[in-house]
């Protein structure tokens, strides 16, 4: 559950105001990218810059520090979400440019790990790790596949 958007959404209420009509009070002339850029501080506020949090602050009428203090609530609930998964090790990865080619790359050599997986025993986690692993490299072309040489497993 999103406490600070539950928060927020209280707070406009109580305001009489709608997202719109707050994001035209903080001078975005561009509605939808104001929204976006709203949608995304309530779901993942330390992706947010500061001066967005600062300029939202007197159109809401409320105090800096309220906000931060249901900031860091919300970017604590956020790090408990966070997902196991596996990364497929591909050596030249960091040869590779532009980088946003290298990003997407290392995205699509990820593979979640189910919930089911990681409650099971050490042994017979290991196995199901490497059952994802070749499952994972069966999906690839060959000369990608021929050149991953393991995986690593990261935990929640």
């Amino acid at each position: 559950m999103n406490e600070l958007k539950i928060w927020f959404e209280q707070q406009l209420h109580d305001l009489g105001v709608t997202k719109i009509k707050l994001v035209k009070r903080m001078n975005y002339q561009n509605t939808d990218k104001g929204l976006r850029r709203l949608s995304e501080f309530l779901e993942y506020p330390s992706k947010s810059t500061n001066e967005f949090i600062q300029q939202l602050c007197p159109v809401l009428n409320i105090e800096f520090s309220v906000l931060h203090q249901k900031v860091i609530q919300r970017n604590k609930q956020v790090k408990g979400i966070r997902k196991a998964f596996i990364q497929l090790t591909y050596p030249r990865l960091d040869s590779i440019s532009p980088l946003f080619h290298r990003g997407w790359l290392r995205g699509f050599l990820r593979e979640d790990v189910p919930e089911i997986v990681q409650r099971l025993p050490f042994n017979e986690r290991k196995k199901q790790l490497k059952h994802l692993y070749e499952r994972k490299l069966k999906t690839l072309d060959n000369s990608l596949s021929s050149s991953i040489t393991g995986f690593t497993y990261y935990d929640t």
